[in-house]
Parts: structure tokens; C-alpha cells; sequence
């Protein structure tokens, strides 16, 4: 697989400090920006739609009400995010849990995996299994049994993604091994599905919904069917930014949560259309350059509104890792794993109202 690093700055934060928004959620306008006042901030972005708590909060002034500048930094692949996080070259990033995490942390580079970013619980299967239509419509492949021996796409190996894959196709009888691996972008599996490359896979939004308008893949089967509330997208805090400035990892998080909390409001059906939904809608295509009537038809990945991780599936993907031999030191899930920014966020900003999603 090919990564290119992007390296080039997005724009600046918006110069406006929203002190209090009119929406009756006066309880989310926590104090924090004295404290935090004139932090910078550098956070890795893929310009994808799971950003959208970051381009929430950076445009609702959410950081600037924290105190905090904040520098959208554009990577090609999330992946590229680990050394400078390490490296203390860049404070805050996302990634998708992977072997890499643990053996990075084993060679004690400092990573500390503090929210949710994207996870699938009901309704929100954003990466579904595809298929070649033309498989489909021939009567080749109609169930997950029928993909044995085929090509399959994956983003990566050693990710959340390939047990995914495996709690799916054990569910058709198959083991991992049963089908062949392919390992791509998720921007590429729509020109792999048309040129025949690959023949299923698991496709991330928007490249599953553009498949299905192309008519060169359809829908199989959707993960939470499968294995329901998978964590698929973590925020990660570089271990600098964690243990030596702890204040500003507590604002960043209450602003990210602010942005996280409007994201998932906005929801319906597990798409972004009920109540404040064209806010949402405007600021994610602005940032991502995703065209608004696509977006609002894709099925969205959810955020947790309090950020919390989905400790448990991390767990059965590390054994899965493990039993892969992926693993090559002995760091844990606890040894990542930090709730703390987001516990002490929750406690600034109330816990998140039901009743306003």
C-alpha cells in the first residue's frame, strides 16, 4: 500500500470566540479558557467524514471558547500519525486500533488512546461488507459462505478491520484464511470493485455509498449484525501532550466533546439528518469537500457524546491480533487506554442529555 504523509497546514482557527450558543444547552459552555488560554494545539487530520466533531468544535469556536488555537494538520493516511505523535511532533491524532498501536507502545513510544472517534453500534455500520455487483446479480455470491477463495479488501492488515472481516466470514463458516486479502485504501475499493481487482470487501462510507451509485459493488451485510459496537476509530494523544501539558489535553477534550455531542444530535436513523442536521451538514462537506446530498445519505459513524471507548472490543481485537501473531512485545489495552481527559471533560461540561439526540 502506498501512504503519502500530507505536511501541509490547514487553515487557522476561526478568529470568533462563541461564549454561549442559544441552543438550551447552556451546561456545554464549560469555564476552561483561562487556563488554557493561548495553547496551541496540532492535531492530524484525514479530512474525512469521522473529522466531524473536529471541524464541529473548530467551527462553533468550541476550542477558541477553550482558550485553545488549534492547527488541522492534513495526513494521507492515519497511519502516518504514530512516529510524530511519539515523536511529540504533532499532539493529537486518530487512527484505527491495530497491532501497530501495541508494538509501537512496546518500543515505549508514548501513544495514549483518550476517546471515541468512530465506532458501530445499531444503525451505524459505516464500513458494511460490498460485493461486485456483477458476482451479485449472477447469483455467485448471495451470502458470506460464498466468498471463499475470493479477493477481499481490507484497508490494512493488523487492524480493527481485519477482525472484522473475521468475526463476519467465521459467521459463513469461513476462517480468516479463506478468502484472499488485498490490501487497499478505502478511496481505491471503488475502482477496484469496477476494474474486477477485488471481488467483496469491506468498504468504509463515503466509498460504499459512491460503489453503490456507480453500480460496481452492493451491500452484503452490515458489522453490527455480526459484532455490534466495534470500536473502529480512536483520538489519540501523543504521550507528550498527555502526561506534560494535562490542562490542555482536559480543554481540547471538553471542545471536542461539545463538537461531538451537536455531531450526534444531529442524527437520525443513523444518518445526519434530524434536528440540526444542515449545520452539521455545511461545516463536514466545507472541510471534506464531500458533496452535501452524498453525505447526508451515507450511513454515519457514531461518536460516543461522552467519548467513551469501547474498552471491550479493544480487548477481543488484541486477542485476535495475538492469535494472528501480530503481536510483538506485551503492551495491553490498559496500557493505552486513558479515560481520564474525557472523564474530567464530562465533568465540566454535565453528562450528555438524551433527550436533545
Amino acid at each position: 500500500m502506498r501512504w503519502a504523509e500530507g505536511r501541509t497546514a490547514a487553515a487557522s482557527a476561526s478568529a470568533a470566540v462563541l461564549v454561549l450558543l442559544a441552543t438550551g444547552c447552556a451546561r456545554q459552555t464549560a469555564a476552561g479558557g483561562g487556563e488554557c488560554q493561548g495553547k496551541t494545539v496540532s492535531v492530524g487530520v484525514t479530512r474525512s467524514a469521522s473529522d466531524a466533531p473536529l471541524y464541529v468544535a473548530q467551527d462553533k469556536g468550541y476550542f477558541a471558547g477553550q482558550g485553545l488555537k488549534v492547527r488541522f494538520l492534513p495526513f494521507d493516511s492515519a497511519a502516518k500519525m504514530i512516529a510524530p505523535l511519539g515523536a511529540g511532533q504533532l499532539d493529537v491524532g486518530a487512527g484505527a486500533p491495530s497491532a501497530g498501536f501495541y508494538n509501537a507502545v512496546a518500543r515505549e513510544v508514548k501513544l495514549r488512546i483518550v476517546a471515541d472517534k468512530g465506532s458501530m453500534p445499531k444503525d451505524h455500520g459505516y464500513m458494511p461488507l460490498m460485493v461486485r455487483k456483477d458476482l451479485y446479480d449472477s447469483g455467485r455470491v448471495r451470502t458470506i459462505s460464498d466468498l471463499k477463495g475470493l479477493k477481499f479488501a481490507e484497508p490494512a492488515q493488523a487492524t480493527a478491520t481485519s477482525n472484522t472481516a473475521a468475526v463476519m466470514l467465521k459467521s459463513g463458516g469461513l476462517a480468516y484464511g479463506d478468502v484472499k486479502h488485498e490490501f487497499l485504501g478505502f478511496s481505491e475499493h471503488v475502482t477496484a470493485y469496477g476494474n474486477k481487482a477485488v471481488d467483496a470487501g469491506l468498504t468504509t462510507e463515503p466509498s460504499a455509498s459512491i460503489a453503490e451509485k456507480r453500480g460496481v459493488a452492493v451491500r452484503l451485510a452490515t458489522p453490527p449484525d455480526f459484532y455490534p459496537n466495534q470500536q473502529l476509530a480512536v483520538v489519540l494523544y501523543g504521550g507528550g501532550f498527555a502526561a506534560e501539558d494535562s490542562k490542555a489535553g482536559v480543554c481540547f477534550m471538553t471542545a471536542y466533546l461539545q463538537g461531538a455531542r451537536d455531531y450526534v444530535s444531529a442524527m437520525s436513523g443513523g444518518k445526519v439528518t434530524g434536528r440540526g442536521s444542515d449545520d452539521i451538514v455545511r461545516i463536514v462537506t466545507k472541510a471534506t469537500g464531500l458533496d452535501p446530498e452524498l453525505y447526508r445519505s451515507l450511513v454515519a459513524n457514531y461518536v460516543h457524546p461522552d467519548g467513551r471507548v469501547e474498552v471491550t472490543s479493544l480487548r477481543r481485537d488484541h486477542d485476535f491480533f495475538e492469535e494472528q501473531g501480530w503481536m510483538e512485545g506485551k503492551a495491553s489495552v490498559d496500557d493505552l487506554v486513558d479515560p481520564s481527559f474525557a472523564e474530567a471533560a464530562v465533568k465540566k461540561l454535565g453528562p450528555h442529555d438524551t433527550s436533545a439526540s
